[in-house]
């Protein structure tokens, strides 16, 4: 199986950081096109997603979408590249570029807004997504927030703009991963960050961020000098911070002529000398000789993340081990399924695909985690439910204190609360038979991980006609 991982990588080498029966009639698989095997998903070209969002004007986006809800009276602030706020709005407004990766999707709940793909998220705010890239989003935020209705309107306004991202362009921005490559002169393939306004380097030895996250002026007090002819503030601490104020910030809605830097190594030689470098290569203007990404948003049914398949909407699992369902035959014996299922997940899936589809919904697909311990899961691209199922060898052991519970005459213990519901059963009429079968129901982000009624009959019910069909 192939891997590839989303995350933050080096950057910094050359600086020497160098109802419980069986159904009579049960319905077919939930087989589909997604349920074969396919190639992992290719990402749009980053060179392009790079060159349409650094020549994107946030604020001016913010200035067009907000005519048509409850923001109108507000007006659209750049601080810092890659970020507009609105000030007068209630609460904190903002459209940020963001760097978004497997765990930012599966917390939140997949929507389609403005006819685009989107990914709504509540928590102290609300967070709507819009991807452009494997790794990159634009999320609209408002926090506090009454609800997600006022930031899903501007968003949905937004995508509508964003139709036409010619008529939101200004002079290409600097992101921070670009502008080191150069002053370093250094592999930018090698570079990357959270979203376009850091990059840190992997172990963590240094960074570049646009975003003022200095540290508290109660815990410390900054030497002031210069560089360049620039004066900076300087934090001698466990590392080395430069802090500075780069100018040009040559854009329409900027709040200052000038925009925060803040270069952090482990020492202060060379943060100094990293800060000199890049204040020179920021006073310039960017490479704008690459063609924009168009069209910038995804469609709905457009796959937008590395995982194949329905392995895109899978939690608690690397999705670098998933594979999407492939039918197959199960064992008659029991013995003979037991050993089947510890060496392959398609046969777990097999054993409750009829069953899930029929008691919870062909919307659930499943896909299988193929490495030793293997499982089968269900999953949606609405993120309402997850159902987790596996059968392993050994008896049943009550390892999180649940309550006895006996389905179809096979003993175990059942787990419970708001979000989700876990069964662990016997393969056999005591509890000290040779094999588990365990279920768990987990509610998703769209249900605000709140199970709906009825939850546990359904899942009884899928363990009940397992059971019976393999294990009587």
């Amino acid at each position: 199986m192939t891997s590839r991982v989303v995350a933050v990588a080096a950057c910094l080498a050359a600086l020497g950081l160098a109802g419980c029966t069986t159904p009579e009639a049960p319905p077919p698989t939930t087989q589909s096109t997604e349920n074969q095997p396919v190639a992992r998903p290719k990402d749009r070209d980053k060179d392009a997603v790079l060159a349409a969002v650094r020549q994107l004007d946030l604020c001016a986006l913010l200035d067009k979408a907000k005519t048509v809800g409850p923001f109108a009276g507000a007006r659209p602030v750049a601080r810092q590249p890659f970020e507009c706020t609105l000030t007068g709005a209630a609460g904190l407004v903002t459209v940020t570029a963001i760097g978004i990766g497997h765990q930012n999707r599966i917390e939140s709940a997949i929507r389609t807004i403005g006819g685009a793909k989107a990914y709504v998220k509540e928590g102290g705010g609300c967070y709507v997504s819009l991807p452009v890239s494997f790794t990159t989003a634009l999320e609209f935020s408002q926090a506090p927030a009454p609800g997600c209705a006022d930031v899903t309107t501007l968003a949905a306004a937004a995508a509508d703009a964003l139709a036409d991202p010619d008529s939101l362009q200004t002079k290409p921005v600097w992101d921070a991963c670009t502008a080191l490559a150069d002053a370093l002169d250094a592999d930018e393939t090698k570079l990357s960050g959270n979203g376009l306004a850091d990059c840190t380097s992997a172990p963590a030895t240094a960074s570049i961020s646009f975003v003022d996250d200095l540290p508290p002026s109660d815990e410390q007090q900054p030497t002031q000098t210069t560089i360049g002819g620039t004066q900076v503030r300087v934090y001698d601490e466990e590392d080395c911070v430069v802090s500075w104020r780069q100018e040009p910030f040559d854009v329409r809605y900027a709040s200052t002529p000038d925009y925060p830097v803040v270069v952090r190594t482990p020492d202060c030689d060379t943060s100094k000398d990293l800060a000199e470098s890049l204040m020179a290569v920021l006073e310039k203007a960017p490479p704008s000789d690459v063609a924009p990404q168009r069209p910038l948003l995804y469609r709905p049914d457009e796959l937008d993340s590395p995982y194949p398949g329905a392995c895109a909407y899978v939690d608690e699992l690397d999705p670098n081990r998933c594979e999407p369902y492939v039918e197959v035959m199960v064992p008659d014996d029991p013995a003979e399924i037991l050993r089947a299922a510890n060496d392959d997940a398609d046969v777990q899936c097999a054993m409750a695909v009829r069953s899930v589809g029929t008691r919870f919904g062909s919307k659930l697909v499943p896909v299988a985690d193929s490495e030793a311990g293997t499982r089968c899961f269900f999953v949606e691209p609405e993120r309402r439910l997850q159902l987790t199922f596996s059968l392993s060898h050994g008896k049943v052991v009550n390892d999180f204190d649940g309550k006895p519970v006996t389905i179809a005459g096979h003993p175990g213990f059942v787990t419970t609360d708001k979000a989700s519901i876990t069964y662990e059963l016997s393969t056999a009429t005591k509890l000290d038979g040779e094999g588990t079968v365990a279920l768990s129901v987990s509610a998703g982000p769209a249900t605000a991980e709140v199970l709906a009624p009825g939850t546990d009959e359904n899942a009884e019910s899928v363990l009940t006609d397992v059971l019976r069909e393999y294990f009587s």
